[in-house]
């Protein structure tokens, strides 16, 4: 049983001497770095697993060998992994789609608490030296939190987790997710959402917490943002390209968004002169939200074992494609 971990270097330094887990359940491993398909093709011989720290798009799908089984990306994301080609393989694509909930739960609440109370402008303003009163009020006016209603686009693990943070202030809740029983709803006291519109519509603040697929790419662009409040709260904390960066933009521009708390970029680094940095409502951060020292490990851990659980001919519990390859 042997693990391809397709980039050297970043493994070395990511993994460190959690590669022993390898060792202590009898699986053998190569690094490699990519060198194109054919170099691709031959290393993964005899290989049951690959992790990769790199895109596979069709044309490496297609390199892998027969034997390997299924690919692990030490992510939550999965859209640098071809699926649609690895079904067409039977190859199993795993994720890690629990390591970081509490902490991107977390990120995600501290943007919206910061947004709404704008609190990066007062920290600026008092640097600067302009505080001029003790009751000094400055930037956007906010309403009381408790009067507020939250939105989900997307309510899975870590969406639930900020509505049950979020659930102590008062706020109530709507969500839109076809792809979860009412059961999940009725239980957290929130409101099901029948179309997007109806989350757009309703909310004060909209939190996404999709997939990037071609269905949701510029999910947050001129359309939906023309359809929500005035004054909309929305965070970014899931994958970059969700929102529609220029139109975002405009949105805070002209007062339709309040404030936005972005985590999470189409194009990482953001350019250092776009616009939107110069916002006051804007809060941003550096692709950050997932990180702790627990989250850490857990990613590093759970990356391993999936490879094992492949190695060994298992079907792993963070396979997304199982209905695909007839495994559900």
């Amino acid at each position: 049983m042997k693990v391809l971990v397709y980039g050297a270097q970043i493994a070395k330094m990511f993994f460190g001497e959690l590669l022993n887990i390898l060792d202590e359940n009898e699986v053998g491993y190569d690094l490699v770095e990519p060198n194109g398909v054919e170099a691709l093709a031959e290393d993964s011989k005899d290989h049951e697993a690959v992790i990769t720290f790199f895109p596979l798009r069709e044309a490496e799908i297609n390199a892998l060998a027969d034997s390997v089984k299924g690919v692990v990306v030490t992510s939550i994301g999965y859209d640098n992994i071809d699926v649609a080609a690895a079904n067409k393989r039977g190859i199993m694509v795993c994720n890690i789609p629990d390591y970081c909930t509490e902490e991107v739960a977390l990120h995600s609440v501290t943007l919206i608490l910061a947004s709404l109370r704008n609190l990066c402008l007062y920290d600026r303003t008092i640097r600067e030296g302009k505080w001029k009163t003790r009751s000094m009020v400055c930037g956007r006016p906010h309403h009381r939190l408790s009067t507020m209603t939250m939105g989900f686009m997307g309510f899975g693990r870590i969406g639930q987790k900020v509505a049950q943070m979020m659930a102590g202030f008062g706020v109530k809740f709507i969500a839109y997710d076809p792809y979860l029983p009412e059961s999940v709803f009725t239980s957290m006291n929130v409101e099901r959402a029948e179309t997007p519109d109806d989350v757009y519509a309703k909310s004060d603040i909209l939190s996404v917490y999709m997939l990037l697929n071609d269905e949701t790419y510029h999910l947050i662009g001129k359309d939906s943002i023309a359809k929500m409040k005035d004054d909309v709260i929305i965070v970014n904390t899931a994958r970059g390209a969700l929102f529609d960066l220029e139109s975002v933009t405009e949105g805070l521009k002209s007062g339709k968004i309040g404030a936005a708390g972005i985590d999470v970029w189409e194009n990482e680094p953001v350019p250092v002169d776009h616009p939107i940095l110069k916002d006051d409502n804007a809060i941003v951060t550096p692709h950050c939200a997932y990180f702790s020292i627990e989250a850490n490990l857990d990613l590093r851990k759970k990356s391993l074992m999936t490879a094992v659980n492949l190695c060994k001919g298992e079907v792993p519990y963070n396979c997304v494609n199982k209905k695909a390859l007839g495994l559900a």
